[in-house]
């Protein structure tokens, strides 16, 4: 009975160090289990700061490079408005002074038109004054004289006012294309503007040498009718007056 007993107790104690072991065992298992999870959860923890500070970086990398590409392209922007801004304040000051010099030129133009005006008053004058003294002195055998010289003046008359009209209508085309040409842009019709106006100014200058110099047809032919033989060869403002003329003066009563 003792000894049943005592196995019992025996079977007893080895069932309780068995329960223990076995606890020992599941506690081990589940401290590594729970290690193990922990670790694991460490390094997930890590695993996403890593990822948030790659993606600040990332994020951060990307504003950066945007702010210089956009700081480059804004400079890129001042850079073109100030060449811009340049060129036409370039243009603007090259129109000004073909402007300038095209307006110089033609008060110039006016100025030697004027002073044509009155180089022409005073030669008719003198051509009144000498046709006076020619019909003064030549009353008999002046008739022809006279007539040609009035066919004459009138003829003188005639082209002077066709020249100085057609020099007007010159000056008033190239006002109106010098005004066009201060208006354009287009390289072409600059071009096209500034070749017109060289024709005008070619034209301009063959008015004005015209202008100058009229052609005019000799006063005299043979002889006079009543005039005598000398009187042909002396001054038409008769005994031995001196001639003031300039040489070459196509209008002088000289001739």
């Amino acid at each position: 009975m003792a000894e049943r007993q005592e196995t019992s107790v025996m079977v007893s104690i080895q069932e309780i160090l068995r329960d223990a072991q076995n606890r020992e065992e599941q506690e081990k298992v589940e401290a590594e289990t729970r290690a193990r999870e922990e670790e694991q959860r460490q390094l997930d923890a890590a695993r996403r700061r890593q990822e948030e500070e790659e993606a600040r970086l990332r994020s951060e990398e990307d504003d950066r490079q945007r702010r210089s590409f956009e700081e480059q392209r804004r400079q890129a922007e001042i850079q073109a408005m100030q060449e811009a801004h340049v060129q036409r304040a370039r243009s603007e000051a090259e129109a000004q002074a073909r402007l300038a010099e095209m307006a110089a030129r033609q008060e110039h133009e006016r100025q030697l038109h004027a002073l044509g005006q009155d180089k022409h008053k005073k030669r008719l004058t003198m051509i009144l004054v000498g046709l006076g003294a020619v019909l003064f002195i030549g009353a008999i055998g002046g008739g022809v004289l006279i007539k040609r010289s009035n066919d004459e003046q009138a003829a003188l008359k005639t082209q002077l006012a066709e020249t100085n009209a057609k020099l007007d209508e010159t000056n008033a085309k190239q006002s109106k294309l010098t005004a066009e040409l201060a208006n354009t842009k287009d390289p072409e019709k600059i071009a096209e503007l500034q070749a017109q106006l060289g024709q005008l100014e070619q034209q301009k200058q063959q008015l004005q040498q015209q202008q100058a110099n009229p052609t005019k047809k000799p006063a005299y032919g043979g002889g006079g009718g009543g005039g005598g033989g000398s009187g042909a060869s002396k001054p038409a403002g008769g005994s031995g007056k001196p001639c003031n003329c300039t040489p070459g003066d196509p209008l002088c009563s000289c001739l």
